[in-house]
């Protein structure tokens, strides 16, 4: 008979954090989707902003879905859970980098370091500590990796 593999206190946090930012991502991107169906262009700021906003909407349902994912199958402590969180992972750090590169493009400092800090920065280093993380020998042991 087999012990059930117990789950690090991490993993738990990162399958709670990626669901609720997965159901966030959904709900965003669902409404950029309801805003870019048409509103703009009735608004005046015409039909190209709807087609961006589409776009992103449809981008944030997929990320979301991903994190959605991610959470089910870290919290079930499943091989491909944690395979999504390291890509879910990686996609926010390369994110996070065209964030920071975007944001030093601002036309203010302000502006410029409130995007650098909370919009970019702050994602892609927490990022880097999920991916630390998962590589840990516990964490890796966990989901079957050696």
């Amino acid at each position: 008979m087999t012990t059930p593999t117990v789950r690090p206190g991490g993993v738990t946090a990162m399958a709670v954090v990626a669901a609720i930012a997965g159901v966030m991502d959904v709900l965003a991107g669902l409404g950029d989707i309801g805003v870019g169906g048409g509103l703009l262009t009735d608004l005046g700021f015409g039909a190209t902003l709807d087609s961006v906003m589409t776009v992103v909407g449809v981008a944030l349902v997929a990320v979301g879905a991903l994190g959605l994912a991610a959470g089910y199958g870290l919290w079930q402590l499943n091989d491909w859970g944690w395979q999504i969180a390291r890509i879910w992972a990686s996609v926010c750090i390369v994110v996070g980098l065209v964030g920071v590169g975007l944001s030093l493009l601002g036309d203010s400092l302000v502006s410029t370091i409130l995007a650098l800090i909370a919009g970019s920065a702050v994602p892609a280093i927490l990022a880097v500590i999920v991916l630390w993380y998962l590589y840990q020998p516990h964490v890796k042991a966990a989901f079957g990796r050696s």
